[in-house]
């Protein structure tokens, strides 16, 4: 079985995720702080991430980085979850790194394509 991260200090937008996801037959780890889910990262094998961009202690493009660090393929099936409407920093890091973006609020149809699309990648 395939395991997915989600990192998102939202609680209930965390826990929805890992619903909808485990529902679909994969396992899915949440973790509300980025300390946690770099730690998970080094200990388990991550098929994908899900990461809100905007969170109180970093943000998702610095998660980005120290997860591609530990694991270059997981980072290719990155998904930032963001609020934001108009961010420079978040537009250049997405055109730069070509990491897919799902805007807040979402259907849950949008997560089921991507995790189809990369299944078929």
């Amino acid at each position: 079985m395939k395991k997915i991260l989600v990192v998102d200090d939202e609680p209930d937008v965390a826990e929805l995720i890992k619903i909808f996801v485990d529902s679909m037959g994969y396992e899915a780890d949440v973790f509300l702080s980025c300390e946690e889910s770099i730690d998970a990262v080094k200990k388990n094998k991550y098929w994908m991430v899900f990461c809100d961009y905007m969170m109180p202690w970093t943000t998702g493009d610095k998660i980005f980085y120290k997860i591609r660090e530990i694991d270059s393929e997981l980072a290719k099936r990155f998904v930032m979850i963001t609020g934001a409407v108009l961010n420079e920093r978040l537009d250049e890091f997405v055109s730069k790194e070509y990491v897919r973006v799902i805007n807040k609020p979402f259907k849950l149809d949008v997560i089921k394509n991507i995790i189809d699309e990369f299944e078929t990648a």
